[in-house]
């Protein structure tokens, strides 16, 4: 209806998908659907939230109400409801090879394979019960092991907590799952606050059907019903090597020693659509970086009132600051502040007349 979707017809092999997205996000911009991947069945989408206004479209809001329905999601926390009936499990392999089930894409001509970049994983401290929702890359290994990089503060700690106190680590992890759920994935959801029922409460009450959730078969972890595709899977504690990756940087990420996941079950619609996100530099990397750490720059921008406007653009990758203040004794310090968000290293102040989001 917005003329904000590019849909592939003809169909590509997987190895063309990244220079294809790779040129939409140079020109319009748009989501892409790759409705024809040659050797698999599935279409896969690409490039969905390389845009604020889809990644609000997501959230049913506007851009410049996001991080106000984020922090209230995370402030009043809605319930979440279990669910009849589950899409996301009416095809089921027990016995999976995800090689032949998912068209997975080989991103950099140096990477050590193919990876899953858009999952978003579940997982479940056995001991309180609080779930988490986060985003792991996932390297293939195998028809039934993927890696597994714990990166985030979060992911570490459910690592270090159940797998290597000698616990099983059970997992599910969506593709395609609900936006909010996503949404919740990507974004700061401050400590004690159950990810899920924060995710159920950025839903429009007529839409929370989709978030309704179903325990998967093999794994005690429940996971939204509205997903395209589900992995479950157990976390071993033997570290095998993980990478070359191509980062952000530009450059590759040279292999460490990660994890592993052991795939117990995949499942998913009868029509299932695959989600990739390209890695790196892709403006949908970036922009879900930055989502991150919005309630950070906000809360700078509420302290400080000299402060008129600033901007994270994405041709900084997420580590650059422009900001825009009236004259002021604060200046450094305003910018000392910047400085202490995570990705963030540069920081360029202008006068407050200055357009930031003009390059």
């Amino acid at each position: 209806q917005r003329n904000d979707l590019c849909v592939v017809s003809r169909e590509v092999p997987r190895q063309a998908i990244p220079g294809i997205i790779q040129e939409e996000e140079q020109g319009k911009n748009r989501a892409i659907l790759f409705e024809k991947i040659k050797g698999y069945q599935i279409p896969v989408a690409a490039n969905l939230y390389g845009t604020l206004e889809r990644y609000a479209l997501g959230l049913g809001t506007d851009t410049a109400h996001i991080w106000d329905k984020i922090d209230s999601a995370a402030a009043q926390p809605v319930q979440v409801v279990r669910a009849n009936e589950a899409p996301c499990f009416e095809v089921v392999h027990d016995n999976p090879d995800i090689t032949k089930i998912l068209p997975l894409v080989q991103y950099s001509v140096l990477d050590a394979g193919p990876y899953i970049t858009s999952g978003v994983v579940f997982m479940k401290d056995p001991d309180t019960g609080r779930r988490n929702i986060s985003f792991i890359r996932l390297m293939l290994k195998g028809p039934k092991k993927l890696g597994f990089n714990p990166k985030s503060l979060h992911n570490k700690a459910y690592y270090q907590n159940i797998a290597l106190q000698g616990k099983r680590m059970e997992v599910a992890i969506a593709l395609g799952p609900p936006s909010e759920m996503l949404a919740a994935g990507a974004a700061y959801i401050p400590e004690g606050v159950d990810e899920l029922e924060a995710a159920t409460a950025l839903a429009e009450p007529q839409h929370r059907s989709e978030l309704a959730v179903a325990k998967c078969g093999t794994v005690d972890i429940e996971v939204p019903v509205g997903s395209e595709v589900v992995i479950e899977g157990v976390v071993s504690t033997n570290l095998e090597p993980e990478g070359p990756f191509g980062d952000w940087t530009g450059c590759y990420a040279r292999p460490q020693n990660k994890p592993a996941l052991d795939i117990t079950r995949i499942s998913h619609r009868k029509d299932p659509i695959y989600q990739t996100i390209l890695p790196g530099s892709s403006k949908e990397q970036i922009l879900l970086t930055i989502v991150r750490f919005y309630p950070e720059l906000e809360h700078i921008r509420k302290r400080y009132p000299e402060i008129r406007h600033y901007s994270v653009p994405d041709y900084g990758l997420g580590r650059l600051a422009v900001v825009a203040v009236k004259e002021s004794p604060n200046i450094k310090e305003v910018m000392e502040e910047f400085l202490k968000i995570q990705c963030i290293n540069r920081v360029i102040v202008v006068n407050e007349d200055v357009n930031v989001d003009d390059p």
